[in-house]
């Protein structure tokens, strides 16, 4: 019986790894940005945890839905945030990466600043249940 639920449980990771791999094949952003625009943003990082493709999708999703933020890319190797963003912008309207880590938090994913609720984690596809970091 473990047997075969291990091999269905791995037939599951691996048609969620195909199906999200189509999903992000051939998927570009749309968002051009100028030099003189590039030259005015500011560089953050930061650790969310994630496990693959469609954590990617929904992470930089969650980022970029914050004002402000004009580029998002999330490493599924080791987990890293790289986040671009408006400093005028910011100011302004009193955001803060902090704000990024909440939005990412709240679509289910733990950040090194803010925890997913359990409810929203365990709504989470199950190849997107990353294994959570202990907190004191």
């Amino acid at each position: 019986m473990k047997k075969q639920i291990l091999k269905i449980g791995t037939v599951a990771v691996m048609l969620c790894s195909v199906l999200t791999a189509q999903s992000v094949i051939g998927q570009e952003t749309n968002t051009k940005i100028t030099q003189e625009e590039q030259e005015e943003l500011v560089n953050a990082t930061f650790t969310v945890y994630g496990n693959c493709g469609m954590c990617k999708k929904r992470i930089e999703k969650a980022a970029l839905s914050v004002d402000g933020v004009k580029e998002a890319n999330w490493d599924v190797e080791t987990k890293v945030l790289s986040v671009k963003f408006s400093d005028i912008t910011f100011g302004e309207h009193n955001y803060s990466i902090n704000t990024v880590s909440e939005k990412i938090a709240a679509a289910g994913h733990d950040t090194q600043f803010n925890e997913a609720s359990e409810e929203v984690y365990n709504a989470l596809p199950g190849c997107c249940q990353y294994e959570r970091v202990e907190r004191n």
